[in-house]
């Protein structure tokens, strides 16, 4: 046996024990706020299944009253909430972490201010989005008109 005091034992089995959790898991005993995926493990195949609610649209938090945009994947679509009105639309995964979204369909009700508003300026940033990244515990969606930042709601 390698230990050589009673505490080093225990010790050694507490490392142990975490090893083989982040072995068979894959690492995810981590925290949400770990570092970003590596670019080289990150898929939007991880990404299926897990609703996304958006926090911030275009670095600025959403206005007073706003239901908050919703996005979800699975497999070669995204659709979800957009503020007033439900989307859905292809996402082409071009390599790890370079996204193209289709034209998207759209609902078409009516909604008060700040829904339309925000909804207006979500899917303009969404159907522009070329790039994706988890840092933090949020999925960032980004491109060439902005950026949209989601977290997972909580359980």
């Amino acid at each position: 046996m390698f230990a050589s005091r009673p505490g080093d034992r225990f010790r050694a089995r507490g490392v142990l024990a975490v090893a083989a959790c982040l072995a068979l898991t894959g690492g995810a005993c981590a925290s949400r706020d770990a570092a970003p995926a590596a670019s080289g493990s990150l898929s939007l195949a991880a990404l299926a299944g897990t609703p996304w609610t958006l926090v911030s649209l275009g670095g600025q938090p959403l206005p007073p009253g706003a239901r908050p945009p919703t996005a979800a994947l699975d497999g070669a679509r995204v659709f979800g909430f957009g503020g007033c009105n439900r989307y859905a639309g292809p996402v082409e995964e071009r390599s790890s972490g370079a996204i193209t979204i289709g034209s998207l369909a759209v609902t078409k009700m009516a909604c008060p201010s700040p829904a339309m508003e925000v909804e207006d300026r979500y899917l303009a940033v969404l159907g522009r989005a070329t790039q994706y990244v988890l840092a933090g515990g949020r999925l960032v969606l980004s491109g060439s008109a902005s950026e949209l930042v989601f977290e997972r709601p909580a359980p």
